[in-house]
């Protein structure tokens, strides 16, 4: 006498199958969507779009060129919907006139834009090229038209050098306020020999 016969094998099967059915119903029924059956929903750890040598320009409300981005490659993650760049480049304009260039060699936007979190050799440089600042990491708001970090900091001017920890930009003003440990050095241009 067989102790598992098809007959019996198949009743089992049907049973297992109408238990999963009832479960899956009645998950159903209680939050009125579908249930997941995979928790670990890979396709969310993933990209859904990327694009390589990206370019975009975005418009202030006027119309006015309001800033320039520049990216190696772009990566979308829907998990937080948050945006990867390699190698990013930003020009930032103020009524039609670049003001800032600030690249890195990663960053993430986040908020659909409003914040923008650059990382690795941060550099930004004002319109006149006068004046750089680095830095291992720098927030950008691009709407607020401020900056900040509140990592090391080393400035630098054609005649100084300054370092610091953390600082506050207004993009607009172009006002930097160094937070804390500030130190510099001073070099004065010699004048000519002839000069009087």
């Amino acid at each position: 006498m067989k102790l598992f016969s098809t007959r019996h094998i198949n009743t089992s099967i049907a049973a297992m199958a109408g238990l999963v059915l009832l479960i899956f119903l009645l998950a159903y029924f209680e939050t009125g969507t579908t249930p997941a059956l995979n928790d670990n929903r890979q396709t969310e750890q993933h990209p859904n779009f990327y694009l390589i040598n990206s370019y975009s320009e975005q418009y202030d409300k006027s119309g006015s060129l309001d800033m320039i981005m520049v990216s190696q490659s772009v990566q979308h993650n829907p998990k937080d919907d948050s945006i990867s760049l390699q190698q990013p480049y930003f020009q930032l304009f103020q009524d039609g006139v670049t003001t800032w260039e600030i690249k890195a060699l990663s960053g993430t936007v986040y908020n659909r834009g409003h914040k923008i979190d650059l990382q690795h050799r941060v550099t930004m440089i004002n319109q006149s090229k006068q004046s750089s600042l680095k830095t291992p990491q720098l927030f950008i708001y691009p709407d607020k038209k401020r900056a900040n970090t509140e990592q090391t900091v080393t400035l630098q001017n054609p005649n100084s050098v300054t370092q610091a920890i953390g600082m506050e930009a207004d993009l607009n003003t172009k006002h930097i306020t160094l937070l804390d440990q500030v130190r510099g050095q001073y070099e004065p241009t010699m004048a000519p020999d002839n000069a009087e």
